[in-house]
């Protein structure tokens, strides 16, 4: 059997008739090399298939220009296009993203062994729950974070995210501009910042405005916990002409619901709005109104804050917010 062992900057150098040493000059940006040795030890490498292991290098200069995503809810359309977003715009901008999965406490010790073991740059923490003690530890390594729609009560970092009394406020105006008068909303028992804040916030601007507004627990944010939450408590709601689904995912549970599980007309009979503008929204099936996360712009002012961060690291601490904007369609009025 033929051993196809990979080319190393030895054999190039063999190839090339030189050094290994003026090899590495030639590989390392800025370095002083003859321009005909360079050309040589290039076309050397092109010969034998030799490319340079960058991440070795970078780790051994503390430089790994690495920079991980941490996220949860991955089965979210609004959490797989965020990464998505992140990963190649932080590609575009020369980093080498590394997404990190948490969903609970007890992922932290992996999480933990994978930030010593590739000496990351820097770290873009998505919404949800990733587990305080993370964060904590970045600050240790002194490794730059910047945050999207966390608690603001976690110290340090970074941040860019929606104001979740804004959002809260956007969708009951919202409702009431298209005639309801009578609310509901979906609180998932599984708290997040941004979720539950907008959702208590909904309930606030409706209350001040004179209106009652009964929250119904739901299990989750899923499909499955939007559509369970509507038909078990139906009882508690039928009265009602209007209902904020919390997300957008939760909501097309919650429409099925009403449609399909309850004979309900929509618009007719109940009005519903959802959150975040996934792309099922616009589906014809659920043809939703909804509120529009700006990502495109999140994440650009999430990368251009890490850059900022990497590249003067005792920039003061910046908080910037993402623009909301309703998106309506067939679900309300």
């Amino acid at each position: 059997m033929t051993d196809h062992k990979r080319p190393t900057s030895f054999d190039v150098a063999r190839v090339a008739g030189v050094s290994r040493s003026a090899v590495s000059r030639a590989f390392t940006p800025g370095a002083s090399i003859n321009a005909q040795t360079r050309e040589k030890i290039i076309a050397a490498a092109q010969d034998i298939g030799y490319r340079v292991n960058t991440l070795a290098r970078n780790l051994q200069t503390q430089e790994s220009q690495l920079v991980a995503v941490l996220a949860s809810r991955m089965d979210s359309p609004v959490r797989a296009r965020q990464v998505k977003l992140l990963t190649h715009a932080l590609i575009k901008e020369g980093y080498r993203p590394l997404l990190l999965t948490a969903e609970s406490a007890s992922d932290v010790p992996r999480l933990l062994s994978s930030m010593l073991d590739y000496c990351l740059s820097g770290m873009i923490v998505t919404s949800d729950s990733p587990p305080d003690a993370l964060i904590e530890e970045c600050a240790k390594l002194q490794v730059p974070v910047v945050l999207i729609n966390r608690d603001p009560s976690l110290a340090g970092g970074d941040r860019v995210q929606i104001d979740p009394k804004a959002a809260g406020h956007l969708a009951f105006d919202t409702l009431r501009a298209a005639g309801v008068q009578r609310f509901a909303a979906i609180l998932p028992q599984d708290k997040t910042y941004s979720v539950a804040g907008r959702v208590l916030a909904f309930q606030a601007a409706a209350l001040h405005a004179g209106f009652d507004c009964v929250l119904i627990p739901s299990e989750g944010q899923s499909y499955d916990a939007g559509r369970q939450a509507v038909i078990k408590h139906w009882d508690q709601i039928s009265h009602c002409d209007g209902i904020f689904g919390a997300t957008d995912l939760a909501t097309c549970g919650v429409l099925d619901a009403l449609r399909h599980d309850l004979g309900r007309s929509v618009p007719s009979d109940i009005q519903v709005l959802g959150f975040d503008d996934i792309e099922q929204a616009s589906w014809g099936s659920y043809n939703m109104s909804s509120i529009k996360q700006d990502l495109e712009g999140q994440v650009s002012m999430a990368v251009a804050a890490m850059r900022q961060r990497l590249t003067d690291p005792d920039t003061p601490a910046s908080l910037q917010y993402q623009t909301l904007t309703p998106v309506l369609r067939g679900t309300t009025k």
